[in-house]
């Protein structure tokens, strides 16, 4: 093949009006021809589609895609955890004013000499507030046990804390009093 002809394909090449064969006749040219000097720095570009051939996906390309998935959805999962996690802890005070309003309504239901005047009788008086705080002392520990319950079940969910502790650092705080967001990292 002439120099000439190269040059023209060349110059066609640039200007984006070579044929498909046209394409291949310079790459067969640059691959396997015997290139003269001045046209050496255009080897890298017809050589290109030679040394690369076509990416195909792995075996397990699915599996891993279904992997990175699940693990961005977790991750919004977490997101809501967060969102809602003032609402979580104020339920949570809520139900536990609930509990102990109605652990006092069933005592004074139980027993309702435990609320009778014994002023008159220290001995009395010290014997029924000695039975009020074991009620008490019991009623606190059935409550601790069901937390520790709670905590145990958390537990076993197995859940990475290490992300959900990184989330809380990425949502800045709000202070009502400044109107405007505080960064964790300032605090």
């Amino acid at each position: 093949m002439n120099n000439e002809r190269i040059h023209t394909l060349l110059e066609n090449y640039w200007n984006c009006e070579t044929s498909v064969s046209e394409e291949r006749e310079l790459q067969e040219f640059f691959n396997f021809g015997d290139v003269p000097d001045d046209l050496l720095p255009y080897i890298p570009v017809f050589a290109y589609k030679q040394n690369h051939q076509p990416m195909e996906l792995s075996g397990d390309f699915e599996k891993k895609l279904n992997t990175l998935i699940r693990k961005t959805d977790r991750q919004k999962q977490y997101i809501t955890i967060k969102i809602f996690e003032p609402f979580l802890r104020i339920a949570a005070s809520v139900i536990m004013i609930a509990g102990i309003g109605v652990s006092v309504y069933f005592f004074a239901r139980q027993n309702n000499r435990v609320f009778a005047e014994t002023y008159n009788d220290p001995g009395v008086a010290m014997q029924q507030a000695t039975s009020a705080l074991n009620k008490l002392s019991t009623a606190l520990q059935a409550t601790e046990e069901a937390s520790l319950k709670s905590l145990e079940q958390l537990d076993n969910l197995d859940l990475d804390w290490s992300e959900i502790d990184s989330l809380s650092a990425e949502i800045p705080l709000y202070d009502p009093d400044l109107s405007k967001n505080i960064k964790p990292e300032s605090l």
